[in-house]
């Protein structure tokens, strides 16, 4: 069980940073999708990023850590999906999927590790939602590969 607040901030703070790597991956994402439906997919998946972010935020800042100092990084690692000529949605999807994958695997390792109180329901909670879009994404992305 994490129990120092240092540790848990760390923690937080690192799930926040995937966030906002997320966030910026699927607004990435969007403005190359030629596809209406899928544009809107990506949006909605970064407006959820966003929201999970914040409530991290939220989660620092009961702890007494002021998110604006938080130590979160300025800039994302992983700004922008990269295509060749055009954009290739089966690509993108695939690159999204396996971003989310990532990012899965960091929450459920944080979740065995155990957290305390709200900071732990806020990481479950979002832990499930993100598997949900993990499967809709490989899901969306077994259809769109040509057979």
């Amino acid at each position: 069980m994490i129990t120092a607040s240092a540790e848990l901030s760390s923690a937080l703070i690192a799930l926040a940073e995937r966030c906002r790597d997320g966030e910026t991956g699927f607004h990435a994402a969007a403005a190359r999708m030629e596809d209406p439906t899928l544009r809107q997919l990506c949006e909605s998946y970064a407006d959820q990023r966003a929201g999970f972010r914040r409530e991290l935020m939220r989660e620092l800042a009961s702890l007494g850590v002021n998110p604006g100092s938080a130590g979160l990084r300025a800039e994302t690692s992983a700004q922008d999906l990269t295509w060749s000529a055009g954009p290739d949605e089966v690509v993108a999807v695939a690159e999204l999927a396996r971003r989310d994958g990532a990012a899965e695997a960091a929450y459920r390792d944080l979740l065995m590790q155990g957290l305390p109180g709200g900071a732990g329901e806020t990481v479950e909670r979002q832990h499930h939602e993100l598997e949900d879009a993990l499967k809709h994404l490989n899901l969306l992305e077994r259809t769109l590969a040509p057979n």
